[in-house]
């Protein structure tokens, strides 16, 4: 008995050694010790399938490609419903609102269904910014392609303005990942065919190139826990399908951005896609276009969703924005 207590306490002890150890390096990196130890944890958590070969990508149709189903946990903890007459679009609507309509398009490599975090950042976000949330379910690779998706999204966004008859002016159009580049792809699409345009976008870690072939995305592969560049190449290019993956319609950071609403990008340096989220900043100063890159030090991929400090700033951030 005596033995064992003296382990129980010489193993309390080391795990108060190691996580003051970690408690400093958070602090020498000057972020929270949360995000920290989510980031030394998220290779682990398999958020997603490894897809970057046709075997990988037959195997997932035979056993993980299924229809979306609204989740309990989204209904329930989130209060997320479809929205009246589709059954591939959800809303959440929060007791006090505003005229403000959050359009979001989810992440997932174009691929995957929107996960908790996702429900869980959007109702925070939603309640802080009293703004309606509005999200389709688009349709996803391999089964589906750009063209499909996107026409998918284009039409929810205009049935908004044209049968719910929302002010444009008062839509935030937003998305995180994959759908944070497709969100910069259809501002690009609208504008072109004079479309009514959102008052404002905010991308989230957005994929601005699925071909994926900046070089400065290698130096920060190390650093990131979740995404994969090859990973990456493969699964934009059976999303692409027919399209050149550096056509703007998949690859947004090829066309033209002038004459779009405000745009605030926010992104974190522990995510290979900061390398272009950067250079798009660069694009958008040399031609003085109304675009902000919001950075942030040694953050992950879509570190906006996590249960961390960092992300409940960005969030708060947000609403400001938007309300």
């Amino acid at each position: 008995m005596i033995c064992i207590k003296k382990t129980g306490k010489i193993l309390g002890m080391a795990g108060v050694g190691f996580m003051a150890l970690k408690g400093f390096q958070a602090h020498k990196e000057h972020r929270s010790l949360s995000s920290l130890m989510i980031e030394e944890t998220l290779d682990t958590l398999n958020l997603f399938p490894t897809i970057h070969s046709q075997e990988d990508l037959e195997q997932y149709v035979s056993h993980g490609c299924k229809p979306f189903e609204l989740p309990e946990i989204a209904k329930l903890r989130y209060h997320f419903k479809y929205l009246k007459g589709f059954d591939d679009t959800l809303e959440y609507v929060p007791k006090e609102q505003t005229n403000k309509v959050i359009f979001y398009i989810h992440g997932g490599a174009y691929w995957f269904e929107p996960i908790t975090l996702h429900y869980d950042m959007l109702h925070k976000l939603s309640k802080k910014s009293l703004a309606r949330v509005v999200m389709p379910i688009y349709p996803k690779a391999p089964l589906h392609n750009a063209h499909e998706a996107t026409a998918m999204v284009l039409s929810r966004y205009l049935h908004l303005i044209n049968d719910e008859f929302v002010d444009p002016a008062n839509i935030i159009l937003m998305g995180d990942s994959a759908g944070a580049g497709m969100a910069l792809s259809l501002l690009e699409v609208m504008r072109d065919r004079e479309y009514p345009l959102p008052g404002r976008a905010v991308l989230l870690s957005p994929w601005l190139d699925v071909s994926t072939s900046n070089p400065e995305m290698e130096g920060i592969q190390s650093s990131d826990p979740l995404l994969s560049i090859k990973d990456l190449q493969f699964q934009g290019k059976v999303y692409a399908d027919t399209l050149d993956t550096k056509d703007p319609l998949v690859s947004p950071i090829y066309g033209d951005l002038t004459n779009l609403p405000p745009i605030d990008v926010f992104t974190g340096t522990h995510d290979i896609l900061y390398a272009d989220a950067e250079k798009l900043g660069k694009m958008a100063e040399d031609k003085d276009i109304d675009l902000k890159i919001h950075t942030y030090e040694n953050m992950n991929h879509v570190f906006m969703v996590y249960p961390i400090p960092e992300a409940r700033g960005v969030v708060k951030e947000i609403a400001g924005l938007i309300s």
